[in-house]
Parts: C-alpha cells; structure tokens; sequence
C-alpha cells in the first residue's frame, strides 16, 4: 500500500484555537438565526450558507498553520470520482433495502416518497427540495466533515504521536466528542431541557464515531461528506421514520451494514492506489520536543 507522512507544524494551540473559533461560531450564530427567522427565503439561505463558509475558512485557516494541504486529508479532484460511484451505490442499495423491508412488513414504498420524505429547508425558494439537498451536502455535510474529521480528527492522532489503533481510536472519540457539544448551542436556542441537549450531543457524538470510523476506512471527505448530508435529509423511496418494531430495527441494522460495506469495498478496491494510502501523522513541535526527528513527507510521485 502507498503510503505518505503528513507532518503538522501548528502545534496544540493551534487546535485549541480551532475549536474555541469554531464555538464562538456556532453560538454566535444563534442570535443572528433567531433575528432572520422570519425574513425571506433567501436571506435565510444566505444565512445559514455563510456560517458553514465561516466554518469552512477557521478550518482553511488552521491547515495552513499547520502546512498541510486539503489534498492529502482526502478532497482532491482524484478523490471525487470514486466517491460519486461509492456514494451512489449506497443510496441504491438503502433503496433496494428499503422497498424489501417495505414489502415484509406492509409498509408503503414508492417513487412519490421520494419527495415526500425529502425536507423543504427554507420555503419560498425555488425548487426547494434540489435547493434543501445541495445545502445539506455541499455545506453541512462536506464542510462539518472537512473540518471535524479530515482537520481536527486527523490533527488530533497527530499529536497523540502515532497511528496505532488505540491512538487512532482516540482521535476518532476526542474529535466526536467536540462534533457533539457543538451541537450544544442550537439546542439551547431551539429551547430543549437538559435531557434533550445531552441526547442531542450523544446522538451527535455516536454519529461522529461511525463518520471518523468510515473516514479512517477510506480516507475520502468526498465521500463521508456526501453520506452525512444523505444522513441529515434522507431522500429514499421509503418513509423508514415512521416504521417501528421489527421493521425500523431491521432498516437501522441494514443501514450500517450498507454504509460499512461500501467503505470496505471502496478500501479494498482502492487498496494499492493513492486513494487510501497508509498515513503516518506526525506533529513537528512534539517530536522537536521528544528528541525525534520529524519523518519527511512522502513525495506524491513515490507514493503513487
């Protein structure tokens, strides 16, 4: 397998500054949503876009402290395509798994679901429901991902000093754990008690494991980011919400099985390429620090 050293230089202050930029974000931006929450349509939109450009900037800010490049975190133009192809077979297979389960157990399915069960994010817009989904995944999922699991989870196995699996698995639950309490200020804004703002950070940090899992499997933003948009909208041809019993239980299963399955397809597909190469995260102030010496980044033409 092709592998590559990615070498962060910002040190810790560099993701502390992060995470505290990006709270100071996100619970700012609560008064400025309640205050447009009832202008129009696309003020709203524009809205709730610049926040996630914000976001997305703290995120480019802190890479280039830290001199590494959005390329070797998974989101370069080679990782597109593969990801598009991944992507699209899971949501064909959610579908096929869906209209099965439908069909068991006498749920309705069909092509009408389709847009039923997609959200309408911001009214007054045109085509709403292509409006709903490209925000979805092209700025919550693409950019949470970029910054939480590509940044941050990445930045954080660095410092822990090597990639052995325990250190990995470190990283994955320090940067979830941040994922979740970031959820913290929309929950206090949309009025929920203390019980339903835990319950949102665990459901937010347990979906965070399974994204920093499936980014760790691939290696692509591209296509973790699409999965988490299809996670927050959810357009299939069945409405599994309502389903209980047997049934919902059945689907939840079905959907980890699809969504681990393609990432270890994809992995194995994309084993000896430069798509999933072996990375080696190193931060260059604690090896300063411990007497090591700071392994040189692998060119791309060697490792491809």
């Amino acid at each position: 397998m092709p592998s590559r050293t990615l070498t962060f230089r910002g040190g810790a202050r560099t993701a502390i500054g992060f995470v505290v930029a990006f709270a100071l974000v996100l619970t700012g931006a609560m008064p400025v949503k309640r205050a447009v929450s009832d202008a129009s349509g696309p003020v709203t939109l524009a809205f709730r876009v610049s926040v996630f450009v914000v976001l997305a900037g703290i995120a480019l800010v802190a890479l280039r402290r830290e001199d590494v490049e959005i390329a070797d975190l998974g989101l370069s133009s080679r990782h597109l395509p593969p990801a598009v192809v991944a992507f699209g077979g899971v949501w064909v297979a959610l579908n096929l798994l869906g209209v099965g389960a439908a069909a068991v157990t006498g749920n309705p399915w069909g092509l009408g679901l389709l847009r039923e069960t997609t959200p309408v994010l911001v009214a007054g817009l045109p085509a709403p429901r292509v409006t709903t989904l490209l925000f979805f995944f092209l700025a919550v999922g693409m950019v949470e991902e970029f910054a939480m699991r590509g940044y941050f989870q990445t930045k954080v196995v660095a410092l822990l000093g090597d990639d052995t699996r325990t250190r990995v698995a470190l990283g994955i639950l320090t940067a979830s754990l941040v994922f979740g309490l970031g959820h913290v200020p929309s929950a206090l804004v949309a009025g929920a008690s203390v019980r339903g703002t835990l319950s949102a950070v665990a459901l937010s940090a347990a979906s965070g494991v399974a994204f920093g899992v499936l980014y760790e499997t691939t290696r692509n933003l591209y296509f973790v980011g699409f999965l988490h948009g299809l996670g927050d909208t959810w357009p299939l041809v069945v409405d599994w919400m309502d389903w209980s019993g047997s049934a919902l239980g059945a689907f939840l299963f079905g959907i980890a099985v699809v969504y681990f399955g393609a990432a270890l397809v994809y992995r194995y597909w994309a084993l000896d390429t430069d798509l999933t190469p072996a990375i080696r995260r190193r931060e260059s102030s604690r090896s300063a620090a411990t007497g090591s010496a700071v392994p040189r980044e692998t060119p791309k033409s060697e490792s491809e």
